[in-house]
């Protein structure tokens, strides 16, 4: 359950660190799965259009593409680079929750989007555009989490994720007095 950010100043604060998160990114991290469950983690350089679609143009190649078509959806993640994070258990992150589609070869919509990757990415992505075994996704995200610091994790869904929630209707980490996680013993397995 999602309560709303009840006072203006969290509003504009989670706000603030969504967009500069949004708008300052040059890759997301990718977590996919193949059609029998098997997890993969990977990059890809993206780009993102006034709704927040994202757009990837990987290798036909690559496991992630393959998962990609395979299960039509994925995780991807946009953080905070470590060497500048204030806090690194904490760093400012994004993960959103996608669909994905493939965009037809040279259509108008791969054109429109490709015109989306080479206005972020120059000259860096022109000389990928013509190889025909790299795919054009469009990746397009349901809601997702935003977090910018300790105790500072919001749920941000809705058309072009305006909006914004508490995570927990309870905030906050929970704290063990006497000094130790219980149920999970030093050198114990947690799965």
């Amino acid at each position: 359950m999602t309560r709303e950010i009840k006072t203006e100043k969290e509003f504009v604060e989670a706000t603030r660190e969504r967009e500069d998160l949004l708008t300052h990114f040059n890759s997301v991290i990718l977590s996919t799965v193949d059609d029998a469950g098997e997890p993969n983690a990977s990059y890809a350089p993206a780009a993102v259009d006034e709704n927040y679609n994202f757009y990837i143009y990987v290798s036909a190649l690559a496991r992630h593409s393959a998962n990609l078509k395979a299960t039509g959806k994925a995780s991807l993640m946009i953080i905070e680079d470590e060497s500048t994070a204030v806090a690194l258990f904490a760093r400012r992150r994004l993960t959103l929750e996608v669909k994905v589609s493939i965009i037809k070869w040279e259509s108008k919509k791969w054109n429109t989007a490709f015109e989306i990757l080479e206005k972020k990415f120059k000259k860096k992505v022109e000389m990928l555009k013509n190889l025909i075994d790299f795919d054009l996704f469009l990746l397009k995200p349901s809601e997702g989490t935003l977090v910018y610091g300790f105790g500072k994790a919001f749920r941000i869904y809705g058309k072009g994720l305006k909006q914004i929630g508490y995570v927990r209707s309870k905030g906050g980490h929970r704290r063990n007095l006497k000094g130790r996680r219980a149920g999970n013993s030093e050198g114990q397995q947690t799965r």
